[in-house]
């Protein structure tokens, strides 16, 4: 077989890409039949057919409740749910943020050593890729028990063409527009934002947002995506929470006898934007700003005193909004009668900086508690339990456990978190006197008297980072840095970090391959 000079070149150009020679005669070497792996599939288990109903709410503070100490945030829906519930007051995730986030919690495994896999994508951040071949999923699990199992989303991360969340799902259903999904058509020539900003903040802010490796995406590209993004969605509701929760209610109604049935239900709410219904943001903001500011700052950009009211009445709003659009989730639940037979949860993967320390959102650089400390409820039949505050740190990959055991069905193997019910009943008492919780390159090593965060990964660390320490009885905000006056403090939580890392190397990485048989 004869072969061009072009395609002999070519060959040898592929081989100089991948490190390795061409093999004769071919244009491209073959993959290695050793790489890969074999999904195992759950086995078939018969449980006590309680139905599992899972409501998330993306950079949901744990603040913004009663439970967890709100002073300012009205979310009376939520509220009521958590008194009749069960609440765990110290629940924190383990790798951040939302794709990592959603990892632990679908699969029940710590992911910390987070391992970074280019993407096709904005987001370029260690941890942050779709699950691996061999996980095995919280859906593939009941799938597997004879569940019906349907999951609602508007995380645009989730809907991603190289992801793979909806893995174990019978009915998917993606809501779209949120943040940086591609759904409206932004026009080449960008429009006026001199209704959303004062024009001397978008020239300090032009480059606002970055995504780990990748330079940072110009401000004004970001918000000619959202508004068009947001002109599209406003003409099927006043918010998108709002659709993602309507169609949680219908399917509900429709499926609510045919169980047993898992539904989770993922709103990206009140992650940025912040851009609530108008009615919201009154709740917050008496007297109406000149700019509506719906994107706060991801780098160290100074905020006017306009932006920063306007900010967090936004944030506040969006909260409200997640509230009342989830109570009428509640309200379904109720009115079917499936309190009676089902466990309900309602959680968050994070939250978000709100001018702490002069900070907005999240990052690398701000694992402090309005970040990292996250709701954590849950309705078990018969309201057993109901009211019960339970101490003690847990963490996301603990959620699948705790979930199945109310199911009367057990975990796979490779699951790593822990059942959490003997800490409920009182069975066994919570002794973990630490946790690990992750973004990027810095994690944070959390105990009941200090929250103390550093570079875990130097080699791969770009810029510089000085550990922070936060004594937390004495500053429960932790807003106030002492490390320098600790060191034998820093020194042996820096310890405890460089343990935990050591022990996750070989659990946390893996393929996204099968391998051939």
């Amino acid at each position: 077989m004869s072969h061009s000079r072009r395609d002999l070149l070519k060959a040898a150009a592929l081989a100089g890409l991948t490190g390795a020679s061409a093999p004769a005669g071919d244009a491209a070497p073959r993959p290695d039949p050793e790489t890969g792996s074999h999904w195992e599939r759950p086995p078939k288990q018969e449980g006590n057919n309680l139905n599992l109903i899972v409501l998330v709410s993306d950079t949901f503070r744990a603040d913004n409740l009663r439970a967890y100490g709100s002073e300012w945030v009205e979310t009376p829906n939520l509220n009521r749910f958590a008194e009749e519930s069960i609440v765990f007051e110290d629940a924190y995730p383990e790798g951040m943020p939302t794709i990592p986030i959603r990892r632990q919690l679908y699969t029940g495994r710590r992911i910390v050593p987070t391992h970074y896999f280019p993407q096709h994508e904005p987001v370029q951040l260690p941890g942050w890729h779709q699950l691996f071949n061999e996980d095995v999923t919280l859906s593939e699990t009941l799938h597997e028990a004879n569940y019906l199992t349907a999951l609602i989303a508007d995380l645009p991360h989730l809907q991603r063409p190289d992801k793979n969340f909806h893995r174990g799902f019978g009915y998917y259903e993606w809501v779209r527009g949120q943040e940086i999904d591609y759904y409206g058509q932004a026009p080449r020539k960008k429009p006026d934002f001199s209704d959303l900003y004062p024009a001397d903040y978008l020239a300090q802010n032009e480059l606002g947002r970055q995504f780990g490796k990748e330079p940072r995406q110009v401000f004004t590209d970001f918000l000619n995506q959202y508004t068009a993004n947001r002109k599209r969605w406003l003409k099927f509701g006043d918010s998108i929470v709002q659709q993602t929760a309507t169609k949680a209610v219908d399917w509900l109604k429709q499926n609510h006898d045919e169980g047993p049935f898992f539904l989770h239900v993922e709103a990206f709410d009140p992650h940025e934007p912040w851009d609530p219904p108008q009615e919201f943001v009154e709740k917050y903001l008496k007297e109406p700003t000149a700019h509506s500011w719906p994107e706060p700052p991801y780098g160290n950009v100074k905020v006017p005193e306009e932006g920063v009211r306007r900010l967090r009445a936004n944030y506040a709003g969006e909260a409200s909004n997640v509230d009342y659009w989830y109570g009428k989730v509640l309200d379904t639940i109720r009115e079917l009668g499936l309190f009676d037979n089902s466990v309900v949860v309602f959680m968050s993967d994070h939250g978000a900086m709100l001018n702490e320390q002069g900070q907005w959102v999240k990052g690398p650089d701000r694992l402090r508690t309005q970040v990292t400390h996250v709701p954590f409820i849950m309705h078990v039949p018969g309201s057993q339990y109901a009211g019960k505050r339970v101490s003690g740190f847990v963490q996301i990959p603990d959620y699948m456990p705790t979930f199945l055991g109310r199911l009367n069905l057990k975990p796979g193997p490779r699951v790593t978190g822990q059942d959490l019910w003997p800490f409920v009943t009182g069975e066994k008492t919570n002794s973990r006197d630490h946790v690990i919780s992750a973004y990027g390159y810095v994690a944070s090593v959390r105990t009941p008297e200090w929250n103390y965060s550093a570079v875990w990964e130097k080699e791969k660390f770009e810029g510089t980072y000085k550990p922070q320490l936060y004594r937390r009885k004495d500053d429960p905000h932790e807003l106030k840095d002492v490390a320098d006056q600790y060191p034998s403090v820093t020194k042996d939580l820096q310890a405890k970090l460089d343990r935990y890392i050591a022990s996750g190397w070989s659990i946390t990485n893996g393929s996204f391959n099968e391998k051939p048989v």
